[in-house]
């Protein structure tokens, strides 16, 4: 029987279980539905007129069946897995062997303080400590695993009920006025199926909408109508006119106005003094709207019982301070001393602060003229521990500047973001009879220095690993918020083998989920406000500059090799607005890299036997200097849409290395193969750009659409002669790439790594393309699912003549691998455990007319059998073989 045959009736197989399986989970979905009652199967809606998101009906709808995916109601098949009279039993059983245990407890609980209460009074003690023994809860008991399968995985049936069933329908015909369809219809209907389900459809006619065909704006303060004609006027069409007159909108934009207002210093600004005047209009269906702008609702200063009303106005910010509440640093009883100034210990919920400081920052132009707009009141006891510079760089409300309230978010994160304080809270006070306002910042700092133990589970694309760092943090090394970081890790790692045969010939087994790979190593990084040398007070606040200064040594051991890495790093990182950052080094030597590989004999042989130029610039001692380093980061966590919270994310990184050094080539020695040296070291020499773009689009709560690109190159040139070093090259497959193929084991280009007995298990390339989409659902709050699919390659910059069809060509778009496959996502809130199962569905190295999944495998064979005789099954690797992969996290 061929290959074909074999795998086409295994198929059919798979189909006919498939075909039993949701055959058995029907019939036992009634299971336990009460007798003369029906299972809620579906609910359908019908709708006519114009197109309303019917995701937003479907929540409407009081009563909705148990979860269905992919056909199957899994919680409900759990729960009706179960037999409930056996747990119930056992529950009984259970609670009474808890009883039982908790009288023994309270026994031996009275027995020892018996003891003790004897030998307190021999002993003319009038105390004794009691001993009290915890007992087991009766009230919320331990589940045992039956009982956990089918109450907490699973869920009982939902059983058809007329009551939330009217009042979906009223709630409806509600939601219909709201969205301006006055003169819509609901109705419903409900089939009683003879296998005891109920299917209930409603059926929604829109009808025809109001729409606001013009607007007026009542209100007699000019701050508030010119912010709303500003309002207006930014925005790409105008909110009201021509809109639907939906409810839910014009609340929207109620909040939306009252949050531009308090931006625009309109202190105390809210929705609810906006009102809307609707006069409406049958006959054409429109709506004349008016918006009608109140005055504020203080409390009269002479009779606290009443309120009387009071215009908006421009507010600015008179006084701003920062109350730094400890004691790290005050010499003294501190209790005693506030007792003796009359004060309480604590301003409500902060300790009270009784040292005070004006901090005022100079001008740029004139050294001797104070900066007002810096001017802040520090209050603290004993000693500020932090520099008033650095706590007022976070602060956005400066003196004299109108208030914003965005600002005041601004403020919070940033110096939240200093990691300096474990409890910040901001406090606005109004200055009554005068339109300023004063900022208070309550701070209590943080713990300064900490040493800690962090154990982690890591995952190179999808090569699973263990490690434990030993970690010494100081937070505010000199008092101007510099973090140093010292720490020393190590672990141990599985990592796939170089090569797939030994010297003799045996096969190597992949390394699996085994520890091939032992890696130990300090590190020591310093993270500094501002960018060195300049300091961060002379550069605006709303770049956060920061200068990240760090080194480190690694020490890897595998079976081939060991190989030690030291690297330093002078980096500067700010930020563009809010959601662009930029990380760029320091010119000239931003990164420093040198690489020491000792190689084992026979891995060194193996080298040699296959005189691979591209395989010994990889595994060879190396210099990396980059003369700079850029990174460029776009992130929008949460933009707002009306489809849901779209996610993007960017990120750019450019590294040019070596072209500093060669500057000095006549004054470098120079190797056998042509490669100058510095420090006897051949140094490399390329440029690289690497690329990636995220966009996850959420559909409702728990679905989302995710895409992911990668596009990045590397020129090797110079000093180097043939491939990018090992730690700038570019992979593919793995459980973070192309789930089709083992991790680092797909391409280059169109290799025939197959016909190639010398091939390396893992390949490197100097140019990558890539791209994923995932559709992730869940099963529930702990089990998620994903569809995928995969496409991308590596390719080589120059030609390898032991990887032929490695070099990039204008053929390139025909060589793209495509897998897919679908994956299974555990979350325990913490981390996520993931495994997903990839089918290579393309694969560019087969030869044409057997590169797609579905066509013949018989030109594969053929190439086999030229290459390696009759005997040749025994060489070529079986073709679109599923991968599966565990990985920690998402895998973008």
């Amino acid at each position: 029987m061929s290959v074909l045959a074999i795998t086409n009736l295994k198929f059919k197989h798979t189909y006919i279980l498939l075909i039993l399986l949701a055959f058995i989970v029907s019939c036992k979905q009634t299971k336990y539905v009460p007798e003369g009652r029906y299972l809620l199967k579906k609910n359908k809606i019908i709708l006519s007129g114009d197109k309303i998101d019917e995701s937003d009906l479907e929540e409407i709808i009081r009563q909705q069946p148990n979860y269905k995916s992919f056909g199957v109601k899994w919680k409900l098949l759990a729960y009706n897995m179960v037999d409930s009279t056996r747990v119930a039993e056992k529950r009984i059983r259970k609670n009474q062997e808890i009883r039982r245990d908790n009288r023994k407890r309270l026994a031996k609980q009275d027995r020892i303080n018996s003891k003790r209460i004897d030998r307190a009074n021999r002993k003319g003690k009038e105390y004794y400590t009691q001993k009290i023994i915890p007992l087991k809860d009766t009230v919320q008991p331990r589940k045992f695993f039956r009982e956990w399968f089918k109450y907490k995985l699973g869920k009982p049936p939902v059983v058809f009920d007329t009551i939330p069933y009217n009042k979906s329908i009223e709630q409806l015909s509600a939601y219909l006025r709201t969205k301006g369809y006055y003169y819509g219809d609901v109705n419903g209907l409900v089939k009683f199926k003879k296998n005891r389900k109920a299917v209930v459809t409603y059926s929604v006619k829109t009808g025809e909408q109001y729409k606001i065909d013009s607007v007026y704006v009542v209100g007699d303060n000019r701050s508030v109508t010119l912010n709303f004609e500003k309002f207006i006027s930014e925005q790409e069409e105008h909110p009201l006119i021509d809109q639907p007159f939906d409810s839910d909108e014009l609340d929207d934009l109620r909040s939306e106005v009252a949050r531009f207002m308090r931006d625009e210093a309109l202190y105390g600004f809210s929705a609810s003094h906006i009102r809307y005047i609707a006069d409406t209009n049958k006959r054409d269906m429109t709506v004349t709207l008016g918006v009608r702008f109140q005055d504020r609702l203080v409390r009269d200063p002479n009779n606290r019982d009443s309120m009387i009303a009071v215009q908006h106005k421009t507010t600015l910010v008179r006084d701003v301070y920062f109350h730094v509440a400890d004691t790290f640093s005050f010499e003294g009883n501190f209790l005693a001393t506030v007792r003796e100034m009359g004060l309480e210990l604590y301003n409500g919920s902060f300790l009270t602060t009784i040292d005070t400081m004006v901090y005022a920052e100079v001008t740029e132009i004139d050294s001797d003229q104070l900066d007002e707009k810096r001017i802040a009141i520090f209050t603290y006891n004993g000693e500020l521990i932090v520099k008033p510079s650095l706590i007022e760089a976070q602060n956005y409300l400066e003196k004299t500047n109108y208030y914003k309230e965005k600002y005041i978010e601004r403020s919070y994160n940033r110096l939240l973001q200093l990691g300096l304080f474990q409890a910040i809270k901001t406090e606005i006070v109004e200055n009554k009879g005068t339109n300023t306002i004063d900022v208070h910042y309550y701070l209590v700092p943080v713990k300064q220095q900490s040493f800690g133990i962090e154990p982690k589970a890591t995952n190179s694309n999808g090569f699973l690993g263990v490690s434990a760092s030993l970690n010494y943090t100081h937070r505010n090394l000199f008092h101007g918020g510099e973090k140093l970081t010292i720490s020393f890790s190590g672990g141990f790692e599985s990592q796939p083998p170089i090569f797939d045969e030994t010297i003799d010939g045996e096969p190597i087994q992949s390394a699996g989920r085994s520890f091939n790979t032992f890696e130990i190593g300090p590190s020591l990084k310093l993270e500094v406000p501002g960018l060195l040398p300049v300091k961060f007070t002379k550069i605006p606040k709303r770049h956060r500059p920061k200068t990240v200064v760090s080194t480190a040594y690694n020490y890897q051991r595998r079976n081939d090799f060991t190989r030690g890495t030291f690297q330093m790093n002078y980096l500067w990182q700010f930020y563009v607005a809010k959601t662009q950052i930029f990380q760029v080094g320091l010119p000239g030597i931003s990164v420093m890299k040198f690489v020491n590989i000792d190689k084992r004999p026979e891995f060194q042989q193996a080298i040699d036997n296959l005189n691979d130029l591209f395989l010994s610039n990889a595994y060879s001692n190396q210099l990396i200097w980059q003369d700079w380093k850029f990174t460029f980061e776009y992130n929008i966590k949460e933009k707002q849409d009306k489809k849901g919270n779209l996610q993007l994310y960017f990120n750019s990184t450019f590294d040019p290395a070596g072209n500093v050094l060669s500057i000095f080539k006549n004054f470098q020695d120079t190797l056998a193969n042509g490669q100058r040296t510095i420090f006897g070291v051949g140094y490399s020499q390329f440029t690289r750009l690497n690329n990636e773009l995220i966009i996850s689009q959420p559909i409702g709560k728990e679905k989302s659409f995710n895409f992911r690109f990668n596009a990045g190159g590397g020129i090797p040139y110079g000093n180097t002669t043939t491939s990018l070093p090992y730690d700038y090259s570019f992979f593919a497959g793995g459980a973070n790439d192309n789930r089709g193929w083992r991790a680092r084991a797909l391409g280059p280009g169109s290799y025939k790594y197959y016909l190639d007995t010398n091939r390396t298990a893992t390949q490197i390339g100097d140019l990558r393309l890539g791209g994923s989409v995932e559709y992730r659902f869940a099963f529930g709050s702990l089990v998620k699912g994903a569809l995928f699919a995969d496409a991308g390659n590596i390719w080589l910059m120059q030609n390898d003549v032991n990887r032929p069809g490695g070099q990039i060509s204008g053929n390139w778009y025909n060589e793209i691998a495509v897998a897919a496959g679908m994956g299974l996502r555990f979350d325990f809130d913490f981390f996520i455990i993931r495994a997903d199962l990839g089918v290579p569905l393309r694969n560019p190295a087969l030869p044409n007319g057997a590169q797609w999944i579905f066509q013949s495998r018989d030109p594969y064979y053929a190439e086999g059998e030229a290459a390696f005789g009759t005997e040749y099954q025994r060489y070529l690797p079986l073709p679109f073989v599923p991968q599966l992969h565990f990985g920690i996290g998402y895998p973008f």
